[in-house]
């Protein structure tokens, strides 16, 4: 839809409605977002926190910066080009950007040989790390809102993640069902208030057990659905529920299990990831049952389909040698960066970066006002995808790539623009 803008001379906001939010892997496509001179957005249509925050920052565009010096950007380009060709173990990570934006970093990095990381991606693999050693039975966001009448959401609350999942997922009455009863259970996790409140029209119940140990209550769910009268407690749940829950997921006609794995803490989080997977398969023996992994911030969904299309494996791959070759555990970002002398860094999405090692070349795409605990020796200000640029970026469920439009002009390029530059600028010779 059109943005509505004034033909008169009286200065107005310009308003732009059903925009599509690519910032949480929701894909939420009901947004009002006023624009005030000069190029200053906010968001009228919710109280999402994510939302109003990312639409809130656009400050004005600002040059690149080679050692800290202010440059043109062709002049960045190919400084970042002559960096990049003296590189022994290149890494590409990060890659906070839209489908057009990975697929140029993916060319890059095929081009330097290098490893190709995302910066959030420790929570993909608590998910993917499981997906590889077993398998999976998943649904979507759309069969989540359309047929489900038992949602579990193991874990803790999603929703400082994705705030607007039950508004805009849960709540709403079944479309494909003739009755629209639906029930929420949390297990060991407490709904926040906001949660609380959009759920006010559904029947929820709370068991509020470690949110640490919510593996140990999926292994004794599957248990007792298998022998309901040896039911036993977990994760400080009592046998009694435990043991009412396992009934309730017997006798759901759609039951969805749904979890945030970014939220899980400890280091072997995909094990109780791999217990919730085991309860859905389990749960397949007496009814209809399906799992959501939640994900998608920073596009990272979005870029692990572009690496897997590309390549045939996903992430934490290196390019080295003309063969991809994937391992999760060595070609983690941040362990690979001990050994990488030089690491292009690209964030669109959110002026957010790590630290990085204090004698590590980088080279920076990030938006303006970014600020670095070290000053990169490449830093190229870029357009936020759907706020500066259209952009295509995939929702959390893998199923559907949404297209956010532009809104503003801060004449500030994109991702491939800029990393395709760097690319043609590249020798010949550079290619691995």
């Amino acid at each position: 839809m059109a943005s509505d803008r004034p033909t008169h001379p009286i200065a107005r906001p310009v308003v732009h409605r059903d925009v599509v939010c690519p910032f949480c892997g929701l894909g939420c496509d009901d947004l009002t977002v006023e624009e005030e001179p000069p190029s200053m957005l906010a968001v009228r249509s919710t109280d999402c926190p994510v939302a109003r925050e990312r639409y809130s920052r656009t400050p004005p565009a600002e040059p690149p910066r080679v050692a800290g010096v202010p440059v043109p950007l062709m002049e960045a380009v190919e400084a970042a080009a002559a960096l990049l060709v003296a590189a022994q173990a290149p890494l590409v990570a990060g890659l906070g950007t839209d489908v057009d934006g990975a697929r140029a970093a993916l060319a890059l990095a095929g081009r330097l040989g290098a490893v190709v990381d995302h910066a959030l991606s420790d929570g993909l693999y608590r998910n993917l790390a499981v997906l590889q050693r077993t398998g999976w039975i998943a649904t979507t966001l759309a069969e989540l809102r359309n047929r489900c009448d038992l949602l579990l959401v193991a874990g803790p609350d999603p929703a400082p993640l994705h705030p607007r999942l039950f508004e805009r997922w849960v709540a709403p009455a079944p479309a494909l069902q003739a009755s629209p009863s639906r029930e929420v259970v949390f297990l060991c996790g407490d709904p926040l208030d906001s949660t609380r409140a959009a759920l006010s029209g559904l029947p929820v119940t709370v068991l509020p057990g470690d949110p640490a140990r919510v593996g140990d209550a999926a292994a004794a769910l599957a248990a007792a659905l298998a022998d309901p009268p040896r039911a036993e407690g977990a994760a400080g749940i009592m046998a009694v529920d435990i043991a009412a829950l396992a009934e309730r997921l017997r006798k759901a006609r759609y039951a969805v299990i749904t979890w945030a794995a970014a939220a899980f803490d400890g280091p072997h989080a995909d094990l109780a990831v791999e217990r919730l997977v085991g309860l859905v398969r389990d749960a397949n023996r007496h009814t209809r049952c399906a799992g959501l992994p939640l994900a998608g911030h920073d596009n990272i969904v979005g870029v692990n389909q572009v690496c897997t299309w590309r390549f045939g494996v996903p992430l934490r791959t290196s390019l080295a040698g003309g063969t991809p070759r994937h391992d999760p555990h060595r070609f983690d970002w941040a362990r690979y960066a001990a050994v990488a002398d030089i690491l292009v860094w690209v964030s669109s999405f959110r002026p957010d970066v790590p630290a990085f090692p204090a004698d590590m070349t980088v080279v920076a795409l990030a938006p303006p006002g970014t600020v670095f605990a070290d000053e990169p020796a490449v830093f190229i200000p870029v357009g936020t995808p759907g706020i500066d640029h259209p952009a295509h970026v995939f929702r959390s469920d893998t199923v559907v790539a949404l297209r956010a439009r532009g809104l503003i002009d801060r004449g500030l390029p994109d991702v491939a623009a800029v990393l395709t530059a760097i690319a043609a600028a590249l020798p010949q010779e550079a290619a691995c």
